[in-house]
């Protein structure tokens, strides 16, 4: 006798409501080791209303099926199982089309769930035997992956675009106005985007080509703010502290509205005279926000985030011990935006290159303890990416060496370049 078999034969021992607790207590908290077990239909009580479920696996006609609410069941579609009611009487047989009637009639019997055909489902994207394509080459390929994306991406331009035009507005008020401060209201939209995309890197390649030159320093001000918020997750900083690193990002170089745009924006080497121009944003950003009522991390940054550690930096040659860590991780966040970023003298540098010649820069100029774990969580998030390497050939990223971390273990078809060990290898895009 099968699961469902015991039950109907049930229903002429004990009242109903006896067996509507009976499969409560005793048939659902082993349904799944039930259904493992057995192709018989699984009966369940709802309300005084029968839902047959049955396993999909054992459908011999492929036809693919999901439950769905009763009122959220629609005209036109069809039953995938009968529906019965309470007393074991047929309602609606397989196989009928639902109308506003039908559906009437199965909600006024107290049944909350059926079961239809599913008409919108695709078959998952297979393995091909002699396919060298890669896991991630198939999802992406999908046309279900590229719907997400261009949803995804639609979503998040939208977003991005209005957290960089609602930072440019509050910036100039706080330059041309004197306005204070609002850290709320000015942390609003950066916070709002980082609690709803889990995948922050990605969205932060993403602002990359969002840029457009007339706002360039709001959204390297945005990218910053990004940038420091992950560093700040990574090291495990307290809720607060990350929202003041956030702020650092997103103020740290405001004082560059006071610098002519012919400097900004020019497309060759500063001559000597341009830059001591630029350099004095530092200076000019401290004089905007000293007097307002905000964290004094946030002032430092603004001050002293082009300071290096081996006291080569700038506005007053600090060595490490003199720098603030804020304004130490701010740095890092700034130089990986303004490298992996385009410009109007040079098109984006692959992140990877930006690691290794940070890296070379990791024990003098950088701090290392903030430097180091930044540079290890940037090349792990490529892991599964496919690359191109400087010899044409493409592959995917499949081990990060913790010795080099922007020379990563890359397969290629059939074989496996350790760029460690290929000196003359390197990665020159992200795919």
């Amino acid at each position: 006798m099968n699961i469902t078999q015991l039950i109907l034969t049930s229903q002429v021992f004990l009242p109903k409501y006896i067996l509507f607790y009976f499969i409560k207590l005793t048939i659902c908290p082993i349904f799944s080791i039930i259904k493992s077990y057995s192709n018989a239909d699984i009966i369940l009580y709802l309300n005084g209303g029968i839902l047959i479920m049955s396993d999909n696996n054992s459908s011999s006609n492929n036809i693919h099926t999901k439950t769905v609410f009763i009122f959220d069941a629609d005209d036109g579609m069809t039953l995938s199982k009968d529906v019965l009611n309470s007393d074991g009487s047929l309602i609606a047989a397989s196989g009928t089309k639902l109308d506003m009637d039908m559906i009437a009639k199965i909600s006024a019997n107290h049944i909350l769930e059926i079961e239809i055909i599913d008409k919108d489902y695709t078959e998952p994207v297979r393995p091909v035997e002699n396919d060298n394509s890669t896991y991630y080459e198939k999802v992406r390929n999908s046309k279900e992956f590229k719907a997400f994306c261009k949803e995804y991406n639609e979503g998040i331009s939208d977003a991005l675009r209005f957290t960089i035009s609602f930072l440019k507005s509050q910036l100039n008020d706080i330059v041309n106005r004197n306005a204070d401060v609002d850290v709320d209201e000015l942390l609003t939209y950066p916070l709002s985007l980082m609690n709803t995309y889990s995948n922050k890197l990605q969205m932060f390649d993403m602002l990359h080509s969002l840029r457009q030159f007339d706002d360039l320093t709001y959204a390297h001000s945005v990218n910053v703010a990004l940038v420091a918020s992950i560093i700040g997750e990574w090291l495990g900083y307290s809720e607060e502290d990350v929202h003041v690193l956030t702020l650092c990002g997103l103020l740290h170089d405001i004082g560059k509205v006071r610098i002519p745009r012919k400097i900004l924006e020019k497309p060759g080497k500063l001559t000597p005279t341009e830059f001591e121009v630029m350099k004095a944003h530092v200076n000019e950003s401290y004089d905007i926000i000293k007097d307002k009522d905000i964290d004094s991390r946030v002032k430092e940054a603004c001050l002293l985030h082009h300071e290096k550690c081996d006291g080569t930096g700038y506005p007053f040659g600090l060595t490490s011990d003199k720098i603030p860590d804020f304004a130490k991780i701010i740095a890092i966040a700034d130089i990986y935006d303004a490298m992996t970023s385009d410009r109007v003298y040079r098109s984006a540098v692959c992140p990877f290159t930006v690691i290794h010649l940070m890296e070379q820069e990791c024990f003098s100029t950088l701090d290392p303890k903030f430097a180091l774990p930044f540079f290890k969580n940037v090349a792990s998030s490529y892991i599964h990416n496919n690359v191109k390497l400087s010899n044409g050939e493409t592959g995917e990223v499949v081990l990060i060496n913790d010795r080099s971390l922007s020379r990563p273990v890359i397969r290629c078809k059939d074989k496996f370049i350790d760029l460690s060990a290929a000196p003359d290898l390197t990665i020159t895009a992200i795919l």
